[in-house]
């Protein structure tokens, strides 16, 4: 017998499941094929363990950080600061996390537990500022934390800005594994493909890839209203001002957008843990919630679709996603 023994969980980082949602299908009634892209599956516990992995392994090759003496800095609604938290942590980097405010206290708490430095904007009065004058808009405090990194950079801090808004490896690494996986566990057999908007990386890289290899797949991007402030980690993008949308979907990369609320997400979130033993959180939700409105549709029946789930219900417990 040969020994399986990893180096590190850096290692198990992609090739997550395909899960075909039966007991959802069954439930609304469904002659499509629902299936679910588990990101959860990645050992940090969501679909972000991918682009850190990427973006840090990539500054370390051409110099940029390197451990014990670079600090990694990202603003996040969660789980790209778990994943930069715990990559950090195997690598022997340090951390500082600003964290957005509304977040579950689990996502805080995790990255503690990894030794993170973490901050909640909340205690960032020009963040602040930013975000009183844009609706709580990621991208104006992703802009307004930049400057404050450039700042501090110019006066000699050792220290690297992730960027997951603006650094084009996020959607270069789901190109390269995402994108590539869904296509290869289908054999190419598939019509669409559903994922919640947050900095778009997953949208964007998905569909550079399938429809690259296939025009005729669609993309549907499913995004919060403008003034939501419940479904958190996804971002709305069709109804704000040009500079406030994430830049990995200002070009048009999908068919069609779906408007979440926080009722039809919940209620699908529920919904899958009871039908198909799948916990998953809000983005999930929001994500399985557009999937069914495309499922229900009559030129779908006997279709694949693929539905994207970023991360476990786990980090969302102590909120309401559940209590309904």
């Amino acid at each position: 017998m040969s020994e399986k023994i990893y180096d590190s969980l850096i290692q198990l980082v992609g090739k997550t499941p395909l899960v075909r949602l039966h007991g959802y299908e069954k439930l609304h009634g469904l002659k499509a094929h629902l299936l679910a892209k588990v990101e959860y599956f990645n050992p940090i516990g969501s679909i972000k363990d991918r682009i850190v992995l990427r973006i840090i392994e990539d500054a370390e090759r051409e110099g940029k950080i390197s451990p014990e003496k670079t600090t990694l800095i990202e603003y996040t609604s969660g789980n790209t600061g778990i994943a930069v938290s715990a990559i950090g942590a195997m690598k022997g980097y340090k951390v500082k996390i600003y964290l957005q405010d509304g977040t579950s206290q689990e996502r805080f708490d995790i990255m503690k537990a990894f030794g993170a430095d973490v901050t909640r904007i909340s205690d960032v009065p020009e963040i602040q500022d930013a975000l009183k004058t844009t609706n709580n808009d990621f991208v104006a405090a992703t802009n307004i934390l930049k400057q404050h990194i450039r700042d501090r950079q110019a006066a000699g801090e050792n220290i690297f800005f992730v960027d997951q808004m603006l650094n084009p490896l996020n959607a270069a690494a789901h190109h390269d594994t995402t994108g590539r996986e869904i296509w290869d566990d289908t054999d190419g057999n598939l019509s669409a493909v559903v994922a919640s908007v947050g900095t778009a990386g997953t949208t964007r890289g998905i569909s550079d890839y399938v429809k690259g290899k296939n025009p005729d797949v669609k993309i549907f991007a499913v995004e919060p209203s403008a003034d939501d402030k419940y479904l958190t980690g996804i971002h709305n993008f069709t109804d704000v001002p040009d500079e406030r949308v994430p830049i990995n979907i200002r070009e048009k990369i999908y068919d069609e957008v779906f408007v979440a609320d926080k009722e039809g997400a919940f209620a699908a979130a529920q919904e899958v843990a009871k039908t198909d033993g799948i916990l998953v959180g809000i983005s999930s939700g929001a994500a399985l919630w557009g999937a069914l409105q495309i499922a229900s549709r009559p030129e779908y029946e006997g279709k694949k679709i693929v539905v994207v789930f970023p991360d476990t219900g786990l980090r969302y417990l102590s909120t309401d996603l559940f209590k309904g």
